[in-house]
C-alpha cells in the first residue's frame, strides 16, 4: 500500500478545479504530468477501496464498512453558507467508491471512523475539496495536516469556492464574529484569530474563548 505526496501544489489545484485501513508512510515522488491523468499531491491508488452507500455532508460518507468521517478537512454544517456546494462536490468526487487511510487517530467523539479519503483512482478527496474551496483544513494533527493547511492559504488568497469568494481581506476568513461559535483549529493564522477575536469583543470579552489564558492574545499555538 503506497500514498505518495508529490511536490508541487499545483497538480492539486488541477485536479481540484477540473474535477481503509494504510499503515504505510508517505513517501515523495514526482508528480505524474503528461503520464497518464493528473494526480492531486496526496494520492494513494492501494489505499483499501469501500462502497459509498450515501454522503451526509461535505466532510462525512456511509459506506459498506460504516459512517466515516473526513480526517483531514471540516466542511460548513447545514445552515450555514457553502453546505449544499460543499455537500454536492463531494458527491460529485466520491462518486459509488473510495479509499481510505488511516490517521493518528482511527475513530473521533461521535465513533466515527476517521480516513483520509481518496476516490476510486487514488486523488485525495480531502485535497480537492480544501484547493477547491469547499472545506478548512483540519489543524490539529494528522500526516497530511501542513499540506492541507499549505492549501488552504492558496485557495483563501486565490479567492477560491464558496468558502473564500467573498473572503475579507484581513486575514479573518470572513467569519461573522456574532455567528455560530469558532474555535482556533477555525483558522489558519494568529493573525487571522486575534482580528476575529477583537471583533468579537475581544479583549473585554471572548464568547467563542479562543483566548484561554486570558492575556488578550487570540490562539497563540497558530502560526
Amino acid at each position: 500500500m503506497r500514498v505518495t505526496i508529490a511536490t508541487t501544489v499545483f497538480v492539486a489545484l488541477l485536479v481540484a478545479c477540473s474535477s481503509g485501513n494504510s499503515t504505510a508512510a508517505p513517501t515523495q515522488s514526482a508528480p505524474a504530468i503528461g503520464l497518464g491523468p493528473p494526480q492531486t499531491v496526496i494520492n494513494c491508488p492501494d489505499c483499501p477501496l469501500v462502497d459509498v452507500n450515501r454522503v451526509i455532508d461535505g466532510d462525512t460518507i456511509d459506506t459498506n464498512i460504516g459512517r466515516v468521517r473526513f480526517y483531514g478537512v471540516d466542511t460548513p454544517e447545514r445552515g450555514e453558507a457553502c453546505f449544499s456546494e460543499a455537500t454536492a462536490a463531494t458527491e460529485r468526487l466520491a462518486g459509488s467508491h473510495v479509499r481510505l487511510e488511516d490517521g493518528p487517530r482511527l475513530t473521533d467523539s461521535f465513533d466515527r471512523r476517521l480516513a483520509y479519503v481518496y476516490d476510486a483512482s487514488g486523488n485525495s478527496i480531502d485535497v480537492q475539496l480544501v484547493a477547491g474551496g469547499y472545506a478548512r483544513a483540519w489543524t490539529q494533527d494528522g500526516q497530511h495536516r501542513d499540506v492541507l493547511i499549505g492549501l488552504e492559504q492558496s485557495a483563501l488568497e486565490s479567492r477560491a469556492g464558496c468558502l473564500w469568494v467573498a473572503a475579507s481581506d484581513d486575514d479573518s476568513q470572513g467569519f461573522d464574529p456574532a455567528g455560530p461559535d469558532r474555535d482556533c483549529s477555525d483558522f489558519i493564522t494568529q493573525t487571522g484569530a486575534q482580528r476575529f477575536y477583537e471583533a468579537a469583543g475581544g479583549p473585554g470579552k471572548d464568547p467563542h474563548r479562543i483566548d484561554g489564558d486570558g492575556d488578550g492574545i487570540a490562539c497563540e499555538s497558530l502560526p
